[in-house]
């Protein structure tokens, strides 16, 4: 075989074996993203087997500890507190602190339930190495049990299998994750909506009647139940002179407007359904820039007039993502507003600027929000990795 040959023998071997190390990699990270749709959905059985199929290709300490996590939920805590101890050898900062409160919690159930932490038979605990159950070692054998025998004093049972009376308990009574299928609800959200339009604020000819704008909201879940609701809201609209006041002759003034406001909202669809129908009124306070005025010692637009407003609206939105986290939007509504009834004491008053009458802007805007399952300002014991 000449030298040309072997190189690229060589080299295809090299190049199958990247390959080949990639593809462990990937697999183990859809295990991993298995196991734990597995835990969200309640099948703690399940997704340990997903996640000690993902150590046992790539042992990553992440994948260790979401194994930690689903033994303790099955009540195996000595496989629990091995997996942990495993995932805190080469993990961040900031996977040892979770990995270090998961065996606080961990041996604070098995205390609670009386079980000892020691396997039965050895004097090591678990996590020792080679850890018992840990697919990544050979498994264990006893010389008084070669062939593995359960029921043996020490011996392990079939590979990769902890032996007799191993730190197993009940299933924790309140667990880290809630034992449900995933549905079409969450605690809060967060989102973001761009919106166009046109209507009429003011007197008639002193604005605008293009409008466009965006706005920013965070929805709360009120009632899972009912699907109630309510949003809180920031939008920034503005009124540009229309194509149609431009050919009349007409100089109409830009107005841009600052709403701040709430709203109740229902959605309407089923649990599981992706797509809901909302209809929501809301209120707000507007605060109002004829003409992009601005402050002349900082240049800062000023918006010193301000009156009270409405919102209605219609949407439907569809929600994408294992967990219906990622939710696109498309509405139709209105933004009524009264005069003004708020002016600066050293500038035009509202009525010259013609916002001594209220007006109103109709829009259609596409949207997206971001949901959360849990609710504003806590978070679950613990996260998946």
């Amino acid at each position: 075989m000449s030298r040309l040959s072997i190189a690229l023998v060589a080299a295809s071997s090299l190049v199958g074996t990247a390959a080949l190390a990639e593809t462990q990699a990937e697999i183990a990270a859809r295990e991993n993203e298995d196991g734990k749709t597995l835990m969200f959905a309640g099948n703690y059985a399940e997704a340990s087997l997903k996640f000690q199929s993902a150590v046992a290709r790539v042992p990553e300490p992440k994948y260790f500890f979401n194994l930690c996590t689903s033994r303790f939920q099955e009540g195996k805590f000595g496989e629990a507190l091995t997996a942990c101890n495993a995932a805190d050898k080469n993990a961040d900062e900031k996977l040892k602190d979770k990995t270090a409160k998961m065996i606080a919690k961990i041996r604070e159930e098995a205390n609670k339930q009386g079980i000892d932490l020691q396997p039965q038979g050895g004097g090591a605990s678990p996590g020792d190495t080679p850890p018992v159950g840990d697919p990544t070692q050979p498994p264990v054998t006893d010389p008084n049990n070669p062939n593995g025998q359960p029921g043996g004093p020490t011996g392990p049972g079939p590979a990769g299998q902890p032996p007799e009376g191993y730190a197993v308990g009940r299933p924790p009574t309140v667990g880290l994750f809630q034992a449900q299928p995933v549905e079409n609800k969450y605690a809060w959200s967060l989102g973001l909506d761009f919106y166009f339009g046109g209507g009429q604020i003011g007197q008639k000819d002193y604005y605008g009647t293009a409008a466009s704008g965006l706005r920013i909201k965070a929805d709360y879940m009120l009632n899972a139940a009912s699907r109630l609701g309510a949003q809180g809201y920031f939008q920034f609209s503005h009124l540009g002179q229309g194509e149609e006041q431009t050919m009349a002759g007409i100089s109409a003034y830009t107005l841009d407007v600052i709403d701040i406001g709430i709203a109740g909202y229902k959605h309407i669809c089923g649990p599981r359904s992706r797509g809901c129908l909302t209809p929501l009124l809301g209120a707000h306070l507007s605060m109002m820039s004829p003409a992009n005025e601005v402050d002349t010692s900082t240049g800062d637009q000023l918006f010193n007039y301000g009156g009270v407003g409405a919102r209605a609206e219609l949407g439907y939105s569809y929600a994408l993502g294992r967990r219906y986290e990622h939710v696109l939007g498309v509405s139709a509504g209105v933004n009524l507003y009264t005069a003004a009834f708020s002016e600066p004491s050293d500038g035009y008053t509202a009525q010259e600027w013609g916002l001594d009458k209220g007006g109103y802007a109709g829009y259609f805007s596409i949207g997206y929000t971001y949901r959360f399952k849990t609710p504003f300002g806590s978070s679950p014991f613990v996260t998946l990795e």
